[in-house]
């Protein structure tokens, strides 16, 4: 019974302690619906980005407008190609969501529990619209990614030099073994509660 408590406890401190953070935000960007690129039906956008340790994706946006239909929204790893290094390499996780007509704004998946390590990963938003789609991915963010591939027909094309600077955002929680200091701190008065509860017990 004591274990329990204790655990119950912890997790507590740790849930308490912990919360998303951005991992990437490119901001809002400037274009206008009609500039940048069309995310028309079968058309696919990824953005590069690099995580230095080890956390826990919660959350994956990018900014768009949306037509009728599903836009998925898809982890991969680093590039496949080995050369130019623009096309995402095998995808670790994915998600979708159902869209309809929509002007531009932030368009993505949360609740979502996708844990990464060190390195640097593809994030691959892909629209299955009708054939007269006529959404749009517009560009110009303020902090542009290093990375960007465009995809259509099939086949991925580098958008790096394009300087499109598609719009992304990633939040997630840091993985630590190691409790913070806060943690640690709720963690104490657990234990001293657990304490005073035993002692009142056996008197």
């Amino acid at each position: 019974m004591l274990f329990k408590r204790l655990s119950c406890i912890f997790l507590l401190a740790q849930c308490l302690s912990a919360g998303a953070a951005p991992v990437v935000d490119t901001g809002t960007p400037s274009n206008a619906v009609g500039a940048g690129w069309a995310f028309n039906s079968n058309h696919g956008y990824a953005g590069q980005f690099s995580v230095t340790g080890t956390l826990t994706i919660s959350s994956i946006a990018g900014y768009f407008s949306t037509d009728a239909g599903t836009v998925g929204i898809s982890l991969f790893s680093n590039s496949a190609d080995g050369d130019g290094g623009f096309v995402p390499g095998s995808m670790l996780q994915s998600a979708s969501v159902v869209t309809g007509a929509g002007a531009l704004a932030w368009n993505g998946v949360s609740a979502l529990n996708w844990e990464v390590g060190p390195g640097s990963y593809w994030v691959v938003f892909t629209s299955n619209y009708g054939t007269g789609s006529q959404s749009s991915m517009p560009g110009m963010a303020p902090q542009a990614l290093g990375g960007y591939a465009l995809m259509q027909g099939g086949q991925w094309y580098d958008a790096g030099p394009l300087g499109l600077g598609q719009g992304l955002r990633v939040d997630g929680v840091a993985v630590s073994s190691v409790p913070e200091p806060d943690s640690m701190a709720m963690f104490a008065v657990g234990l001293a509660g657990i304490g005073a509860l035993a002692r009142r017990r056996r008197v």
